[in-house]
Order: C-alpha cells, then structure tokens, then sequence
C-alpha cells in the first residue's frame, strides 16, 4: 500500500515552514540511518556469502531464489545508505563509506555468482600433498563417503508433507516481510511510515516464528537422512533469517512509532482541540455576523492573524498524528481545516462587505437626519427616545465594523458621523421637554433567585459614583442572563472568556431638579471561571453630560 500522499490544508499550513525541527520526536540522524542501513545490507550478504560463495556456478532451484531474494533486499538498503552518504561529512561519516564501498564489492561479487558472469580467481594456493595414511595408492583408507538418502515411507512422508507445507507458508510470510521491510526503510522520515502497517509486520513477525516453530517441530519427527529433509531444514532456517533481519528493522520502528502516537504523550489534546473548534466559531457563519453581530465580527476580524498562528502551533504539536492518521490526529485535522477554510470564508465575506459599508452607513445616517427632521418639524419627541438612537445604532456598529476592515476609509467617514451626531444632539435639545415628558420607565422583567445579589453590586458599583445618589427605584429590562463564551487575544496571550451579562437599571433622583430622576444603566457580568462572581461598570460617568432621552419624570414612579 502506497504512503498517504494527499495532505489537508491544515498539513499544509504546517509544511509551509512550520515543520517539526530536525531531531524531533526522536528521528534518527541521517548517519544513523546509514548505519541502520548498512547492518541489515551486510547481514543479507552474509548470508547470501554463505550459502552461495564458494560456488563456481550459479545456483539452482530454492537456493537460488533465496539468493536472489537477499541480495534484492541488501541492495534496498544499499541504495538509500549511497544517497545519504554522499550528501554527508564529519565525524563518523569515512567510516561508514568504507562499510559502504565494501559492501558494495561484495554485492557485486556475490551478483556474478549468482548471474553466472565471470569473476575473478583468488590466488591459487598449492594443495598439500595427501597424507600417506589418506592415499589410497599408499595403501591408506579412502575418506568416509557422504551417508545417502533414504526414501520415506508413511508415516514419515506425510508428517514430511505436513512440514513442508508450514515451510512454504514461513517462506512465503518471511518474503512478503523482506519486501515490506525494502519499500519502507527507503522512506527519508522513518517516522511517516504509517505505524499501522509496522504494527501489523510485528504481528505478521510473530506469527511466522510461530508456524517456524511448528515446522521444526515437524521436520524434527522426520528421519534427517530422508529425501528432502535437509533442503526442507535449509530452507526453514534461511526463512527464518529472513525474518530475524525484517525483526531487525521493524521492531525499533515499532517502539518509536508506538511512542510517538501515545495518547499520554499529549496531555493536553482535549483542550487544544476544544481551543481549536472554539477560535473557529466566530468565523463560521459569516454571511450571519457580518451584518447581524457586527462588533463580535470587528473583534474576530482583528484578533484573525492571531488566530491562525495559535491554529498552526497547535497543529504543529500533533503533526506527526495527523501523519500517522490516529484518531487523535484526525481530530486535529479536521478541527484545524474547519477553523482554516472558515477563516478564509470569512475574509472573503469581509473584503465584500468592506466595499459596501460606506454606502450603508451614508444611508443610515440620511434617514436618522430625516427622521430628526420630521421629529422637530411635527413635534414627534419619542423618535428622539426610540427610532433615531436605534438608527444611530447601526451606524455605530456597522462603523465599528468598518473601522475594523479599512481604518484609513473609516477616519475619513468619521467626521459625517461625528457632524451628524452633534446635529442631532442640538434638534433632541430643542424638543427636550417634549421628550423627557414622554420618556417611559425602562421595563422590569428579570425575577430571578439571585436579583437581590445583583441589585447590590449595581447600586455598589453606582455609589463609587455618586455616593450620596439618590436611588428612587431599580429596573432591570431582561427576563435572563446573556451568556458569552469565546477565546480573546490580548498581549500576545489567549485567555478564555466564559460570562453572563445583565443591564440594572438604576433610576436615580436629579439633584438638580426635584421633578426629574435619571436613568442610570449598570452592566452586570458575572464570571463562571471565578465561581460565577460579579462585577459590572455603568455606562455613563456621574458628571457626563445627558441627553433628553436619559430623564423620565419622577411622577411616573407613583
């Protein structure tokens, strides 16, 4: 099966110059990679040297294969020790190339026997002459003749049969193993290997040492001097080398790919994915916030760098996860290109409503100067105290947003806001009479257990501002707590937000009218992470000068 080679955006990201360091995690240097690589080279030539090295012809039938088999496998390994060699120097490294360069002639060597080309003769040494007790011309006894084989009969065939059946299944695993072990060891980053597949050749590993055993077992009922028992033995105990190398190299890449994917190796995993599918969240619907939650979009949008780089750290933390494709790692994954493609959504959201913000905003501002026209003009106070400060209010937000996309625009519009506000501030004068006769009681809504407890820390946080204030009654409008939970970026640190507010109302005699009472709000938040303490501000100063619309007659306290 071929490495995973498509990656995710989140991958990416990261791979665009956010990568592990080198050393991370415990890869191996690059010489000890050659040195892994030329152990396992050198071993299958040892092998292969034995079995087929003092032969002057090419060898045939089972023996050959296996040849063929181990030397394929050194050259796997021969290969990749080359290139990384050659682009290696320093310490240690002209040791490992004279490794190589012998390895390499033997390898030649050995390929000549095996291909039937001609290689070159050792010095001829001269043949001692025969002893005079070994030389049958001298009267001496010829040497012992080579015991034959005997052909089997039942039940020693079967049991021979049986046996040889359990070889070829152990050869057949051992070759499957070595041709495994020759695609992965050429892998550059041996800790990309999939593990899965490493943990399945440690198994694969142990099973075929255990049919190994049953065929030993087997041949061992069999006479050794039977027909084919000495090839099936020959054969069983080249397998198993083969699989004692493949052990060789996927039993340490077990381990530190084991050690690698351990879940308690990262004990903060459910907080950084938590984190992750939190910082996506304000950029997830931004057809909605662009135009339905415009200050909450203004922050998202300026803390938005911010929250890609704190994305990218974390994705660094569990690259090799997402890799190896573990469960945790895929729940990065998907976490980290859930915020990224939201993000980028966004933004391209943000660039169009960039464009037409101006436009809105000109058009909000024209129909609060109208609407306060009309309110002067047919003597209608209560727009001042309703319709004009809530078409105001989305001048402000949509400002507040602008400001937040194009700060150069928004500094040239600003003045139009700032001259209207002025204007209209002058005409709600004019009629301030009429509008602080109409203006209501703010409504009183909310009942809840700990009202009391509210009330308190509202005319606490109020008596810092006037502390002989005069409170003639307390009106808090909403039915329930409103409750916020995001992640905020301030001073290059994130810090989690998890509060409710609530607005009091507090109506406060004028002590410079006895006939008047102002209408002083007070927000109230109340932090979970902080056993759900309060703490508030209000939303005007003691000494900041009113409009009309924040009077209300006293007699409607009767």
């Amino acid at each position: 099966m071929p490495l995973r080679r498509s990656l995710s955006l989140i991958i990416l990201w990261v791979a665009a110059g956010l990568s592990l360091a080198p050393g991370a995690l415990g890869a191996p240097s690059d010489l000890a990679t050659v040195s892994a690589h030329l152990k396992r080279a050198e071993s299958n030539l040892q092998l292969v040297d034995s079995s087929i090295g003092h032969l002057k012809s090419p060898p045939k039938g089972s023996a050959a294969k296996l040849a063929q088999m181990r030397l394929g496998q050194a050259f796997g390994d021969l290969e990749p020790a080359g290139k990384i060699l050659s682009a290696l120097s320093g310490q240690g490294v002209p040791e490992a190339k004279t490794r190589y360069d012998a390895a390499v002639v033997r390898y030649e060597r050995l390929g000549e026997i095996l291909t039937g080309k001609p290689q070159p003769s050792p010095e001829p040494t001269p043949e001692p002459d025969p002893k005079p007790a070994e030389d049958p011309a001298a009267g001496g006894e010829a040497p012992p003749a080579k015991p034959a084989t005997v052909r089997l009969g039942y039940p020693h065939a079967d049991n021979l049969k049986n046996a040889l059946f359990t070889v070829r299944r152990v050869e057949g695993d051992a070759g499957g193993l070595a041709t495994l072990r020759q695609e992965l060891s050429a892998v550059t980053d041996q800790l990309a290997v999939p593990h899965g597949r490493v943990f399945q050749a440690v198994a694969t590993i142990a099973e075929t040492r255990r049919q190994a055993g049953f065929a030993q077992d087997g041949l061992a009922k069999v006479p050794a001097n039977g027909e084919g028992v000495a090839e099936a033995k020959e054969r069983l105990a080249a397998a198993r080398a083969t699989v004692d190398s493949a052990d060789a190299y996927f039993r340490p890449l077990h381990e530190q790919l084991a050690a690698l994917i351990d879940p308690a190796r990262y004990p903060e995993f459910h907080a950084d994915l938590k984190r992750l599918t939190e910082l996506a969240r304000p950029y997830s619907n931004p057809a909605y916030s662009l135009r339905e939650a415009r200050t909450e979009a203004a922050e998202a949008l300026a803390q938005g760098e911010a929250a890609k780089a704190e994305c990218i750290r974390v994705a660094r933390v569990y690259e090799r996860l997402m890799q190896q494709q573990t469960d945790q790692g895929k729940r990065i994954e998907v976490a980290g290109n859930n915020f990224l493609s939201s993000y980028q959504g966004f933004l391209a959201a943000a660039a169009e409503a960039q464009a037409n913000l101006p436009g809105e905003i000109r058009k909000d501002l024209a129909e609060a100067d109208r609407m306060a026209s009309d309110a002067v003009t047919n003597q209608k106070p209560l727009w001042f105290a309703g319709g004009i400060p809530q078409q105001m209010g989305f001048v402000d937000d949509k400002f507040a947003l602008y400001a937040a996309l194009d700060p150069a625009g928004a500094a040239a519009l600003a003045s139009e806001v700032d001259a209207l506000k002025a204007s209209l501030s002058e005409r709600a004068d004019s009629l301030r009479e009429l509008i602080i006769r109409e203006n209501p009681l703010p409504a009183d809504l909310y009942a809840g257990a700990d009202r009391e407890s509210v009330v308190a820390k509202a005319l606490e946080i109020w008596k810092a501002q006037e502390a002989d204030a005069q409170v003639l009654a307390v009106r808090i409008p909403s039915e329930a707590w409103s409750r916020e939970t995001k992640w905020s970026y301030s001073n290059g640190t994130w810090y989690f937000i998890d509060k409710s507010k609530l607005q009091v109302r507090l109506i406060v005699a004028d002590a410079n009218d006895a006939e008047l009472a102002i209408d002083r709000p007070i927000n109230i938040r109340m932090d979970h992470q902080q056993g759900d303490t309060l703490s508030g501000f209000p939303m005007r100063s003691a000494d900041e000068v009113l409009e009309p619309s924040e009077y209300v007659l006293r007699s409607r306290l009767k």
